[in-house]
């Protein structure tokens, strides 16, 4: 044989090899060659919900440091197994994206752990003035209180109690004649206090209702009764008791294990203000957050936060992450201080004559506010329930995008609730590219309210998930947690559902799939925070972030989604929450 023919034939034969070699694919382990394709956790034998809409499931989805390297079809599942490779095998359970937390109040439920939850049902067990008391008194006698120190509570609601009324200064006053009281409205928009709170404040019969607020007073007077509306309460909540940095550092161990329990993997903080976000970053940079956090810097602080050095926004860091400015447009539908263009039906605290509640800011502020954070290039969350709030913030975009000659398209200014929108302001956040974070849990808690303060037209378009998406919009849903509960679960039961606490739909033709339901809280809300590439669905390159649930909420009865429960919460590959550890 010639030397070329036997260089030919020793190709051929490698070549034959390396082909029977490539054929044997049950037998040959890709480990046994150079490249490795090992992954450290592989998950199988479930249902694997993507949430991408050109592949919605999956067989398998491996993971390697904290970040998904493959998914597909069970046929490929060995490719990515060694004997390092930790194989969890989901037993026909449910695998989704982390839940992202599209809007709550995560600095706010640090500190509602220590105090008094007087909230009705199903919440808690409050159906009357005496039940608010009764809990007040407990808590006092738990915690120990000292005669001066201050009692503060939580989540009243006048439309569920029996005198459907707001407790006053004088139901207060008897039981506590020498502690402060501080009761939040469920709304977290409103508060009422006792004679010692006001007398703190200096808030006297000659005190004036400031920008943005109300004092109510005692019909015919000029006497506080002890509810204040919006800003009105801002003087008081200075005043109110901080926790130690000991103390908060285990509220914030408990928070962030009851956003895990409840599947969410990225949560968010509503209203940052300066010190907190000091509070949180420090905390990360000690790993004391297993959950990353968004956070939305109070917008009256913008100058402090802009003079930050270590203040980046949009520039994650241990997982805390500044996501943009908040603004407070208006206030609470069932509070009757949202703002509209047309009045409440039914009698409003502190008003008299044509009530449509009122804004917060001026127009002109807002203008100055929104022109403020788009020339810094920082993205825009305002809250804006009503219509005509929402007509503000509108006009301010306009202004701004006009005076400053910019394209904002990619901003995605978010209107937190935009519970009241119409349909012609849906039209232009289709235009602007706007992104509404909707808050169907109103249609259960409150709907029934909303009928009646509002008119069934009205109430019936609170939230028009379905609207949004005819019209192309990108729409989040939240929980507003503390205000309703953070489940997650239950939030999709309201979006797909519009049920209110009598039974009655609110808004039939506003309903929508489950699965447009759980992209709302999963890529949709990662779009939201501009970290679409990063999270909310299951997708090679993004993190390992999963929930892992019990029944599959796309094949369920849409009546029995509410009772899916949350199993385990997956952080980077990491359990962060088991069912069966909390059980314990």
């Amino acid at each position: 044989m010639s030397r070329m023919k036997c260089v030919v034939f020793k190709c051929m034969m490698v070549i034959g090899i390396l082909s029977f070699l490539l054929s044997c694919r049950t037998v040959i382990r890709p480990e046994q060659f150079s490249i490795q394709k090992t992954a450290d956790i592989l998950f199988k034998n479930g249902i694997i919900i993507t949430m991408e809409d050109d592949v919605k499931l999956a067989e398998f989805v491996a993971v390697k440091d904290g970040k998904i390297v493959a998914l597909g079809s069970s046929e490929d599942e060995y490719e990515w197994q060694s004997d390092s490779t930790r194989i969890v095998d989901l037993n026909g359970k449910i695998l989704l994206p982390g839940f992202i937390d599209a809007h709550s109040h995560f600095a706010i439920a640090m500190r509602m752990i220590a105090q008094a939850n007087i909230s009705s049902p199903p919440v808690s067990n409050v159906n009357n003035i005496n039940d608010i008391l009764s809990n007040l008194k407990v808590h006092a006698n738990t915690y120990k209180i000292k005669r001066g120190d201050w009692i503060m509570a939580w989540g009243y609601d006048p439309d569920l109690i029996d005198e459907k009324r707001h407790p006053t200064k004088f139901d207060l006053d008897e039981l506590f004649p020498e502690n402060p009281v501080f009761l939040l409205h469920v709304s977290a928009h409103m508060a009422v206090v006792n004679s010692q709170a006001l007398a703190l404040a200096n808030i006297t019969n000659d005190t004036p209702d400031p920008d943005g607020g109300i004092i109510v007073r005692v019909s015919d007077s000029d006497e506080p009764n002890g509810l204040l509306q919006e800003t009105a309460m801002y003087g008081i909540i200075t005043l109110l008791p901080k926790p130690t940095p000991e103390q908060s550092f285990i509220l914030l161990k408990e928070t962030v294990k009851f956003y895990a329990a409840h599947g969410i993997t990225t949560a968010q903080d509503g209203r940052t203000d300066f010190e907190v976000f000091q509070f949180l970053s420090a905390a990360a940079q000690k790993e004391k957050l297993s959950i990353d956090l968004n956070c939305l810097a109070n917008i009256e602080q913008a100058k402090t936060f802009l003079e930050c050095a270590s203040c980046a926004f949009n520039v994650p860091k241990n997982g805390v992450n500044l996501s943009g400015f908040k603004l407070v447009g208006d206030g609470s539908p069932q509070g009757k201080t949202a703002y509209f263009t047309k009045s409440y039906v039914t009698q409003v605290p502190g008003c008299i004559q044509n009530c449509k509640g009122f804004s917060n800011v001026s127009q002109e502020r807002i203008n100055d506010l929104v022109r403020m954070s788009y020339k810094n290039n920082i993205q825009l969350y305002s809250h804006a329930n009503g219509d005509a709030s929402i007509d503000m913030l509108l006009e301010a975009h306009q202004e701004a995008i006009d005076s400053l000659n910019i394209e904002t398209h990619d901003m995605r200014t978010v209107v937190i609730h935009s519970q009241f929108v119409r349909p012609d302001q849906l039209d232009a956040y289709a235009e602007y590219n706007f992104i509404p974070s909707f808050f169907t849990n109103h249609a259960f808690y409150w709907g029934d309210v909303h009928l009646k303060n509002l008119g069934k037209e009205r109430a019936s378009f609170l939230s028009p998930l379905k609207s949004a998406i005819d019209k192309n919009i990108t729409f989040t849903n939240h929980t507003d947690y503390i205000v309703t509960p953070l489940d997650q679960m239950f939030l999709l039961w309201s979006a797909v559902n519009r049920k209110s606490r009598n039974g009655n739909v609110i808004g039939p033709t506003e309903q929508v799939s489950p699965w447009e339901g759980l992209k709302a809280i999963t890529i949709n809300a990662a779009y939201q925070h501009k970290q679409e590439n990063i999270k909310g669905s299951i997708k090679i390159g993004k993190l390992a972030d999963f929930v892992i649930l019990d029944k599959n909420p796309l094949d369920i009865n849409p009546e029995e989604i509410r009772n899916i429960k949350v199993l385990q919460t997956v952080k980077e590959g990491n359990i962060i929450y088991d069912i069966s550890d909390s059980r314990n």
